[in-house]
């Protein structure tokens, strides 16, 4: 046999193998391509979900009525709001200083 026969041979065959992967896959890029859409889809719903879950909860729905009822507990709870410091207090400048009851002990000199 001819090695170029036997080359024309060897390639027919990985032709017809390549073929039949990329056949294969279609479905799957397929069932892919739908899956990060609806998990794009899913991720949009987490704020707006931890709000509602939130405010059910604040109109005297407990967690476990909420469970009956299939509302799982939200993965983002919405952040409250902060409490805002008083303007007459500076923070962490004042923790610098020492309190008299803070003093470092000085030992009995007899």
């Amino acid at each position: 046999m001819d090695a170029q026969v036997i080359l024309g041979k060897a390639d027919a065959i990985e032709a017809s193998r390549q073929a039949a992967r990329k056949a294969a896959i279609a479905p799957l890029a397929t069932i892919l391509a739908e899956r990060q859409q609806l998990q794009a889809a899913l991720a949009q719903t987490e704020v707006p979900y931890g709000k509602a879950y939130a405010a059910a909860e604040a109109a005297g729905w407990e967690s476990s009525e909420l469970s009956e009822l299939g509302a799982e507990e939200p993965t983002r709870r919405p952040r409250s709001p902060r409490k805002r410091a008083r303007s007459g207090t500076s923070g962490p400048a004042q923790s610098d200083a020492q309190l008299p009851s803070q003093a470092p002990a000085t030992a009995p000199t007899h």
